[in-house]
C-alpha cells in the first residue's frame, strides 16, 4: 500500500506543496478557506504528517546526539544510560552512534547528527577532533567531549584524570611489593591510553629496582587481554609479577589467560584494571580496578551540554570538568602472597625500564 505523501495532499487540495507545508508548520499565515481544503484532503487521504520532515526544516531542538567510544566496553553503556536518563528527565531524547574505535565512523556520525540538526552533541572522541567540533559550533551545534580534556578553552569536556588513575594503579602494585610490572593496552595514539601509561611510568620511577614493560592490546577487548595473558604465561622467563590493564575488559581477559596456563592470580601475578565495570566485581577472581564514575561523567556531560545550549540546570566553574579516579582493591591483587611482599620506600631517582619485550 502506497504511503500518502505531502504532494498527494497538495494535489487533492488544489494547492502547492509549500502551502501544505505551511499548513503543517505555520497555519496562521493561511486563509481559513485554504486551511479548510487542506484539512479535508488530509482527512480523506489518511495523510500522516512526517515528524522527521518538520525537524529537518526547523531543527530538532529536543534531541541530542551521543557518539560512544566502544560499546564492547560496558563503561560506555553506563555513560550512555546516564545521558539518556538525564535527557528523559529534561524532556529530551538521545540518538546514539557507536564509533567502535573507528575514526571514519566517528566522523560519519558527526555528519549524520548535524544533518539531522540535533540541538547538541556529546562525543567520546578517539583523537584530535576539536577543529571539526569548532566548525560545527560556529554552524550552531555545540558539543561536549567525554573521555579526554579539551585542549581549547571554548570546547566543553568531561574527563577522568587518566594519568592520576594510571599512577594509582601502578602505585598499588608497587605498594604490595610487585616490581616487574607490565602494561597491557594500546594504541598509544589514543590519549586516554597514553595518559594511563604515563601515570604508571611516573609511579615506577619512584621505586628503585622497579620496571615497566608493554604488551600491546590495541582493541582493548577481553579477547585481546586473554591473548596477552596467554603470551605472558608462555614466556615464564619474562613473566611479570604485576599487570596494569588499560581497562577492566582487558584485565579480565588477562586473568583468564594467565590462569588457563596454571598461573596463580594474585600469588604469581597481581592484576589491576581501569574503569570500575560491574562485571569486574563478580568475575571468578574479582578484579581490582581504578574506578572512574561513568554515571557522573554521563550526567555531567549532559548538564554541561545544556549550559552550552543556554539552558543551564546547574552552575559550572569551567567548561572542562575532571572527575577523580578511585582505587578499588579486590582479590586479583589481594591475598597472602601480596601481603608477604615487602614495600620499599619510594625513591625519586629510581630507574625506569621501558624495554618492551612483548611488543
Amino acid at each position: 500500500m502506497k504511503r500518502v505523501a505531502i504532494t498527494d495532499v497538495a494535489e487533492a487540495a488544489g494547492v502547492s506543496r509549500s502551502t501544505v507545508s505551511n499548513y503543517l508548520n505555520r497555519p496562521e499565515i493561511l486563509s481559513p478557506a485554504t486551511s479548510k481544503r487542506i484539512a479535508r484532503a488530509i482527512d480523506e487521504l489518511g495523510f500522516v504528517p512526517s515528524d522527521a520532515a518538520r525537524k529537518i526544516s526547523s531543527g530538532d531542538t529536543r534531541t541530542i546526539g551521543y557518539v560512544a567510544f566502544e560499546f564492547t566496553n560496558p563503561f560506555s553503556g553506563v555513560i550512555a544510560d546516564a545521558i539518556e536518563r538525564r535527557a528523559a528527565e529534561n524532556g529530551r531524547t538521545v540518538m546514539i552512534g557507536n564509533s567502535a574505535g573507528s575514526t571514519s565512523r566517528q566522523l560519519e556520525y558527526l555528519e549524520l547528527f548535524e544533518r539531522k540538526r540535533v540541538s547538541g552533541l556529546i562525543i567520546a572522541t578517539l583523537d584530535e577532533i576539536e577543529p571539526r567540533l569548532a566548525e560545527m559550533r560556529r554552524r550552531g551545534t555545540p558539543s561536549v567531549i567525554t573521555g579526554r580534556s579539551a585542549t581549547t578553552p571554548d570546547q566543553a569536556s568531561v574527563s577522568a584524570a587518566d594519568s592520576a588513575g594510571g599512577y594509582l594503579a601502578a602505585r598499588h602494585l608497587l605498594d604490595i611489593g610487585r616490581r616487574r610490572l607490565a602494561f597491557v593496552g594500546g594504541p598509544f595514539s589514543v590519549k586516554q591510553v597514553s595518559e594511563r601509561f604515563d601515570g604508571a611510568s611516573r609511579a615506577v620511577q619512584e621505586v628503585s629496582g622497579a620496571s615497566l614493560t608493554v604488551l600491546r592490546a590495541d582493541d582493548r577487548s577481553m579477547n585481546a587481554g586473554f591473548a596477552a595473558g596467554v603470551e605472558m604465561a608462555s614466556r615464564r622467563d619474562q613473566l611479570p609479577d604485576g599487570v596494569f590493564a588499560v581497562n577492566d575488559m582487558v584485565g579480565l581477559g588477562v586473568v583468564r589467560g594467565l590462569t588457563s596456563f596454571g598461573i596463580d592470580v594474585p600469588r604469581d601475578v597481581a592484576v589491576i584494571g581501569f574503569d570500575g565495570d560491574e562485571i569486574a566485581a563478580v568475575s571468578a577472581i574479582p578484579l581490582s580496578t581504578i574506578s572512574t564514575p561513568g554515571e557522573a561523567i554521563g550526567e555531567t556531560a549532559y548538564d554541561l551540554l545544556l549550559s552550552e545550549l543556554g539552558e543551564p540546570v546547574r552552575t559550572f566553574d569551567s567548561r572542562q570538568q575532571i572527575v577523580d579516579p578511585e582505587l578499588i582493591v579486590r582479590a586479583s591483587t589481594a591475598g597472602d602472597a601480596a601481603d608477604a611482599h615487602t614495600l620499599e620506600r619510594p625513591s625519586s631517582s629510581g630507574p625506569l625500564d621501558t624495554e618492551r619485550p612483548y611488543s
